[in-house]
């Protein structure tokens, strides 16, 4: 046997093994927050979100839609930990600015165990 047909057995076998890897583990969903302010957001965002009459009127006022509430507020905001109460019962309140070239949000948002609830939103 020579070796660009061993060559080609072994590149045979090691894209099977690669198939089945692949089928075994499968594509998966990761993501790592590392900063504080990333995993607040983010866990606000996974949970389901509610929104009280003054936010829901805001986002009606501002033709705002739930797309910019998640892509852009919840992903681009900074939080401002000293003015928030990050150990409150049951839920924990949070203070984010949004700041962008023409847009500037500043929005109150809770944490519960099993919802989040954006409070108020308004223009700075």
């Amino acid at each position: 046997m020579t070796f660009t047909q061993r060559l080609l057995k072994y590149l045979m076998g090691v894209s099977i093994g690669l198939v089945f890897v692949a089928m075994a583990f499968g594509p998966r969903a990761f993501s790592c927050n590392y900063f504080p302010n990333a995993r607040v957001l983010e866990e606000a965002t996974a949970k389901n979100l509610k929104f009280t009459n003054e936010a829901a009127v805001f986002f009606e006022t501002e033709g705002l839609d739930s797309t910019f509430l998640k892509k852009k507020l919840f992903s681009k905001s900074k939080i401002d930990f000293d003015k928030s109460d990050k150990n409150g019962v049951p839920c924990r309140t949070y203070l984010a600015d949004y700041k962008d070239e023409s847009k500037n949000y500043e929005m109150v948002f809770e944490i519960c165990k099993e919802t989040s609830k954006l409070i108020s939103i308004k223009k700075k």
